[in-house]
């Protein structure tokens, strides 16, 4: 789900709450490189991890949550499980990197 609004940190809590696998995507219009990662991690998750949500949000029009969560570079990845972070990439990561990591969270907690 890509939030086009600036959101409080309770919000983005509940957000979590409310989906128990899920993986935030930072980003910036700007950034070219964040352009080009995003289908691929949304491809990714509707292809291999289709029971986790994304939340997409704008990090320079959310400074105060990327600040106060550490997320100092974009592209930025952080990966919740039941609301507690388990992994997380600021800047680039590889696709393979990010599958594998993904993979062995996932199964732990799917299967």
């Amino acid at each position: 789900m890509e939030i086009t609004k600036k959101i409080t940190t309770e919000d983005f809590e509940a957000l979590l709450e409310n989906h128990p696998a899920t993986l935030v995507y930072f980003y910036q219009d700007k950034c070219g490189v964040c352009k080009i990662l995003f289908p691929k991690v949304k491809e990714l998750l509707d292809r291999e991890f289709p029971k986790m949500d994304m939340i997409v949000l704008e990090a320079e029009q959310n400074r105060a949550l990327a600040a106060q969560l550490r997320m100092l570079s974009v592209p930025g990845i952080m990966v919740y499980f039941e609301g507690k972070e388990f992994f997380r990439s600021n800047g680039l990561v590889t696709m393979g990197e990010l599958q594998s990591k993904l993979e062995r969270l996932y199964q732990m907690f799917f299967k």
